[in-house]
C-alpha cells in the first residue's frame, strides 16, 4: 500500500491536469484552479520538511566533525534568528528588513560575484581556438561582448571602419542573438520539453517510481 497509494494518486491527478490543459470548459479550469490551490496549501508543508531535513543534515555533520562543520553553527544562529524576528513580529518588521538588507543581500551579491570568475574561468578554457568550432566560438563571444559595452562600437569602428556598418558592433550582436543564437535556444528547448513530456509520461505510467525512494 505504501507505493501503490502515491502511483494511484500520480497517475490520477497527472491525467486530470493533461485533460484540464487541453479543455477550455469551466468545470476543467475549475480543478485546475483547485489543484493549484491544493499547491499552495502542500507548499508550507514542504517547506517544514525542507528546514527539518537541512537540521537534520547539519546535526549529522556537527556529530561527525566533517570539514568545515563550525559552519552549521552559522547556518543554526542565522535561522533561529530569522524565525524569532520574523514569526512574532513580520517579514515588515525594522530588524528584520536590516536583517535581509545588511546580511542577506550582501551574501546574495557575494556568491554572484564568485560565480563570474568561475564563469570566466570556464570560458577561458572553451574558447582556446584549437579546433573550428572553439575558433569560432570565441569570435562569436567577442562580437557579442563588444556589441554590450559601449566601448565596443568604437573597437569596432576603428578597426573595421572601412566597413559601411554604423554601430556595427551592436548591430552583429543583436544579429549573433536573434538568428544563430534563438535557433540554437530552440533547439534545446525542443528536446528538453520532448524529455520532459517522456519523463512526465514515464511518472504517470507508474514506470519511474524514483521519487518512491527506490526502485520496485
Amino acid at each position: 500500500m505504501k507505493r501503490q497509494v502515491p502511483l494511484i494518486l500520480c497517475f490520477a491527478f497527472g491525467i486530470v491536469m493533461i485533460l484540464t490543459q487541453f479543455s477550455p470548459h469551466s468545470f476543467s479550469q475549475g480543478i485546475y484552479e483547485e489543484v493549484i490551490s491544493w499547491t499552495l496549501i502542500i507548499s508550507p508543508f514542504a517547506l517544514v520538511l525542507a528546514t527539518a531535513t537541512l537540521i537534520q543534515t547539519h546535526v549529522a555533520r556537527i556529530q561527525r566533525r566533517t570539514d568545515h562543520w563550525q559552519y552549521s553553527f552559522v547556518v543554526f544562529a542565522g535561522l533561529i534568528t530569522m524565525v524569532v524576528i520574523g514569526v512574532p513580529f513580520g517579514p515588515q518588521h525594522q530588524a528584520f528588513e536590516w536583517l535581509y538588507t545588511n546580511i542577506q543581500v550582501p551574501m546574495d551579491a557575494t556568491m554572484f560575484s564568485l560565480l563570474a570568475f568561475f564563469i570566466a574561468s570556464a570560458a577561458f578554457r572553451a574558447f582556446r581556438a584549437r579546433t573550428f568550432e572553439a575558433s569560432l566560438l570565441l569570435i562569436t563571444a567577442l562580437i557579442v561582448m563588444m556589441g554590450n559595452v559601449p566601448v565596443g562600437d568604437l573597437i569596432w569602428n576603428t578597426v573595421l571602419g572601412w566597413l559601411p556598418l554604423e554601430d556595427g558592433a551592436s548591430k552583429a550582436r543583436q544579429w549573433i542573438l536573434d538568428n544563430p543564437n534563438l535557433s540554437a535556444r530552440r533547439g534545446i528547448i525542443l528536446g528538453v520539453s520532448l524529455g520532459i513530456i517522456s519523463q512526465s509520461i514515464r511518472i504517470i505510467l507508474g514506470i519511474e517510481r524514483s521519487y518512491l525512494g527506490g526502485g520496485d
